[in-house]
């Protein structure tokens, strides 16, 4: 065989391989999670995609990048969290596929496929392929990592894990590339990307120092200025990510979530937090969507002494494997550095503890179980050892497997709200936030007798749930039991000023007993905390429209659908518009509706009437009979559709 020939099949063979490795990982990535992809929006994803105006239009592109997440809210949005990517990637997915699920979680199960190849490129680049590969395998199938996977709302641990990876991998490369400056700019632009996916981003140039400095192969023969080269970049760059963070929300952590919670307090939660994320990994299971946070206060507190215990074994393992596996240490900082932003129970959110938050973490924990089960496997010792070191592959299929189906059957939890909060329930009885929540699916089923009983024992749990507060104000409007109504609605605000949804209640209330000043000056103050709100401004226009004020409804109903589409606002201009006999505007309204919703009924039954008043009768009947199809019962479409069949030769079409 010539040299030439030789040279051109031994690529060949290397890129066979690299491909079968590559295909191999993204079904490991793929698979555990494919069930996922029927299941649909659930918790916040009802919020941060569904009736987020930010998703639906590029209009408010501005604001993703200069507001935070929940400022689409208005005054009740102000929040620590500044994430533009995750609304990025949803008004992108939204813009190509629609308001589908099934698009929104392809997304999820496609980053995950990448974050577990970059898993494999990082560790073979430490450990070798077969380490790499073992490691990669088990951070496909860790049954922690179903959250992140299969709740859409979660994209944020998924798109910062990518971006994080990417731009280490990029750092541990600037040594090896003759094109320094492109290098450092590709850095600059991965890491940004993963400072405005999530906030844990920031520890990255910390890691990078420390790998630097303690880790790399040549640390002892470059110069101070070398090193300062390579690590400058991704310290410049989270500089200005602080500034931009400061100038957006008044500070790097605006809001204090528990201001009364002390810093003895929140030391003593933080290892206890630690403890629990330790275990999870290593036991992964009593999964659940929500869990209740209760601070630590003594350091006997049982929590805090497992917590001390684990972080003791970690350090003495850490300090063994520094002498006799130096690289793998660094394990121990994959785990724990970006862990370090979530432990401050302080400027945390409800949920201080998540499953979610170990996405990025658990690669220096299987980084340790792949470089155990391969060191194992090749041990040579006694013959009595031989037959463990044989089994080790057994044992690492049969872990991935027990991995794999716990994954698929963690997954079912996020078919649906009522499925995610009754299994969180389960394990988190206390948890009255997820009560309430549970409480209003079943509001919106129609069952309102379980709904009230899911909000009372929500308020038995956590009296000052300004949510159950204001969903039994709601229950109780329903009930026409209004002055019951009024004081849940005023307990609410008194908990929560800002509580959009709380002055539209209370608003509505107010309008069914005659205040009408009252009601308007509360819907007022309710678009005023929240613009965006279509919920507010379409609330405030059905109260003036009833009231003969079409005027003022137009104007209400204009800056609903300015704020975004939907088809309540539409319709209810093109009924100002019919009412006005201006029906080009009618049926522009109608027509705007209909490309929002063509289901919707009131729309088809609308443009019918349109249609009628503008001498097209054959077009009027096809749309009121698109009504009935779906609303048989409906009076208007049903006389009016008698009325045109008596009035022409048109026949009822039929599927």
């Amino acid at each position: 065989m010539s040299l030439r020939a030789s040279l051109r099949r031994e690529p060949s063979a290397e890129n066979r391989r690299e491909v079968a490795i590559f295909f191999s990982l993204f079904l490991l990535g793929l698979l555990p999670y494919v069930n996922t992809l029927l299941s649909g929006f659930v918790y916040d994803d009802n919020f941060q995609v569904v009736a987020n105006p930010y998703v639906h239009s590029f209009r408010h592109l501005r604001e993703i990048f200069t507001t935070t997440v929940w400022s689409f809210e208005g005054a009740a949005g102000v929040t620590n969290y500044f994430r533009p990517m995750m609304t990025l990637g949803y008004l992108l997915t939204y813009q190509i596929a629609g308001l589908v699920p099934f698009s929104f979680h392809l997304v999820n199960l496609v980053l995950n496929c990448v974050a577990v190849w970059l898993v494999f490129v990082l560790l073979r680049r430490f450990s070798g392929e077969r380490v790499a590969l073992v490691a990669a395998g088990l951070f496909a199938l860790h049954p922690i990592h179903t959250e992140p996977v299969a709740w859409i709302a979660a994209v944020t641990d998924l798109q910062l894990t990518v971006f994080y990876l990417g731009a280490f991998l990029l750092y541990l490369r600037l040594a090896e590339t003759d094109r320094r400056l492109r290098a450092r700019i590709i850095l600059c632009v991965v890491f940004l990307l993963a400072l405005l996916s999530k906030e844990q981003a920031m520890t990255l140039p910390v890691m990078a120092t420390i790998f630097e400095y303690f880790y790399r192969d040549d640390r002892s023969t470059t110069t101070a200025w070398e090193k300062l080269s390579r690590i400058g970049p991704l310290w410049a760059m989270a500089a200005f990510y602080l500034t931009i963070r400061t100038l957006i929300l008044g500070g790097v952590a605006s809001v204090l979530m528990r201001p009364n919670l002390s810093w003895h307090d929140t030391l003593l939660s933080s290892v206890s937090l630690l403890g629990g994320y330790i275990a999870k990994l290593i036991w992964p299971a009593h999964f659940a969507a929500f869990y209740v946070f209760h601070p630590s206060r003594h350091f006997i507190d049982a929590a805090v002494l497992l917590g001390a215990a684990g972080l003791v074994a970690c350090a003495i393992l850490f300090l063994l494997l520094w002498k006799r596996a130096h690289l793998l240490s660094f394990a121990f900082l994959l785990i724990f550095l970006p862990l370090g932003p979530v432990l401050n129970a302080r400027w945390m959110p409800a949920s201080v503890f998540a499953e979610r938050y170990l996405y990025l973490p658990s690669v220096g924990f299987c980084w340790l179980l792949g470089w155990a089960a391969v060191k194992l496997w090749n041990a040579e010792g006694p013959a009595l050892l031989r037959p463990l070191a044989r089994a080790v592959p057994v044992l690492v299929a049969v872990v991935a497997l027990l991995y794999a189906v716990r994954t698929v059957t963690r997954n079912r939890d996020w078919t649906s709200d009522e499925v995610l909060f009754r299994q969180a329930l389960q394990s988190q009885s206390d948890a009255s936030l997820v009560r309430s929540d549970l409480g209003a699916v079943y509001y919106n089923h129609g069952n309102l007798a379980q709904a009230e009983r899911e909000w009372q024992e929500a308020l038995s749990n956590g009296p000052s749930n300004v949510f159950a507060i204001d969903n039994m104000a709601l229950l109780r409007q329903q009930q026409h039991r209004y002055l019951e109504s009024l004081d849940y609605s005023w307990r609410a605000l008194r908990g929560r000023p800002a509580y959009t949804m709380a002055h539209v209640n209370l608003a509505e209330t107010l309008a069914a007993v005659g205040r009408d000043a009252e009601a308007e000056w509360q819907f007022r103050i309710s678009t005023t905390l929240t613009p965006l709100s279509t919920r507010a401004h379409n609330g405030y226009g059905k109260f003036l429209f009833q009231r003969g004020r079409l005027e003022d409804a137009r104007n209400e109903y204009e800056r609903s659908v300015e704020a975004d589409s939907t088809t309540d606002a539409y319709n209810q201009l093109g009924k100002i518009y019919f009412t006005w006999k201006d029906l080009p505007r009618a049926e522009r309204a109608y027509r705007h509706a209909l490309g929002v919703d063509n289901f919707d009924i009131d729309a088809h039954v609308g443009m019918g009437q349109v249609l009628e008043a503008t001498g097209h009768p054959a077009e009027a009947l096809r749309e009121f009979e698109k009504g009935l199809e779906m609303d048989p019962s409906d009076a208007v479409a049903k006389a009016a559709a008698v009325r045109l069949r008596a009035n022409s030769s048109a026949k009822p079409i039929t599927q």
